[in-house]
């Protein structure tokens, strides 16, 4: 029997291994893109919004408490706290009422009810003892939030969604309702309308214009309801006659190069593989395109994989015993439109 060299062995080992990675590689950086610029951004505004309505019924104005002059110290704050005045009133009655003999027992029941009756200041608002306790626990001091609606936001998580999941279960279908509310909104006269003035608009801005209408042209072939002409996937010879390169149809072709070259024109991407989206675009004759049977799911498909996915089977052709390169998926000498 043959000997299987450990290096043929090795690479079998990689050519199985080395997809499922590849592909759960491709997915974790989509899905961090997707919780870095989606998730994060929805789940902050939705504890935001719980923290305002919080933070009105447990803050209360730091004018309106005083400091614990004469009341135990408490864990994490020492005497940077605050009381209101009958609190500290009734508290330091308790305290002086103590006999010596059971003032130390009198103390450690005091500064229990002040974990209760505290309050702890961030600028002109004061948040109950209890809470800050909560959130220190979990954060500790480096991580301490400088605001009270910081600290009601950290408890929206714990409180109110205990398991981070729930939070980013919460975010995902808020976007995708965001995204379906913006699709209906936009079918009707008066919503595209604003969506055609708010890109006019952000159009309009220097530097931030010129990437907002390339993405977006790039978005709209693949994702908009336009006319087909401009969908399809078609070859071209580049860069040289003889070479067929993989293209898609963007657009009409610039009318000074319609006007040179005396027939129309077509705007074509040429992508680069394994990266469909990026490439050479250029104006090709029309007469000069072959039109493939192929959608652009199975052409991104084939770009992505460097030909290794190919649509539509090969087949091969011998005459005189000579065998023939394989035909092109698709081809039918016809042009493209």
């Amino acid at each position: 029997p043959n000997q299987v060299s450990a290096t043929r062995i090795f690479l079998r080992g990689l050519a199985i291994t080395l997809p499922p990675i590849l592909t759960l590689v491709i997915l974790f950086w989509i899905l961090h893109g997707i919780n870095d610029f989606v998730v994060q951004p929805i789940s902050w505004a939705v504890r935001s919004c719980i923290a305002q309505a919080v933070v009105q019924q447990q803050a209360l104005p730091a004018e309106q408490l005083v400091r614990p002059d004469g009341l135990p110290a408490l864990p994490f704050r020492e005497r940077q706290y605050l009381v209101s005045k009958e609190q500290k009133k009734t508290l330091l009655e308790q305290l002086a009422q103590a006999t010596p003999e059971v003032r130390e027992r009198e103390t450690i029941l005091v500064r229990e009810q002040l974990k209760h009756v505290a309050y702890v200041q961030f600028d002109s608002l004061a948040v109950p003892y209890a809470d800050y306790v909560e959130v220190y626990d979990r954060l500790g001091r480096d991580k301490m939030p400088r605001t009270a609606t910081g600290v009601y936001m950290e408890l929206a998580t714990t409180r109110n969604f205990q398991p981070w999941f729930h939070f980013t279960a919460i975010a995902i279908v808020i976007s995708i309702v965001l995204v379906y509310s913006v699709g209906r909104i936009v079918t009707h006269r008066l919503g595209a309308w604003f969506a055609v003035r708010i890109g006019s608009f952000v159009t309009g801005v220097p530097l931030v214009g010129a990437i907002y209408t390339s993405v977006k042209h790039i978005t709209d072939f693949f994702l908009a309801e336009k006319d087909a002409k401009f969908r399809h996937v078609v070859a071209v010879e580049y860069p040289r006659p003889g070479v067929w390169s993989l293209a898609f149809v963007t657009g009409e072709g610039l009318s000074e190069c319609i006007r040179v070259a005396g027939e129309p024109l077509v705007n074509v991407l040429i992508p680069s593989a394994p990266i469909p989206f990026a490439g050479y675009t250029m104006n090709v004759k029309r007469s000069e395109l072959l039109e493939l049977d192929m959608s652009l799911d199975q052409a991104i498909q084939y770009v992505m994989s460097c030909g290794v996915i190919v649509p539509t089977p090969v087949p091969t052709a011998a005459t005189n015993g000579v065998t023939e390169p394989p035909a092109l998926p698709g081809q039918s000498i016809r042009p493209a439109f």
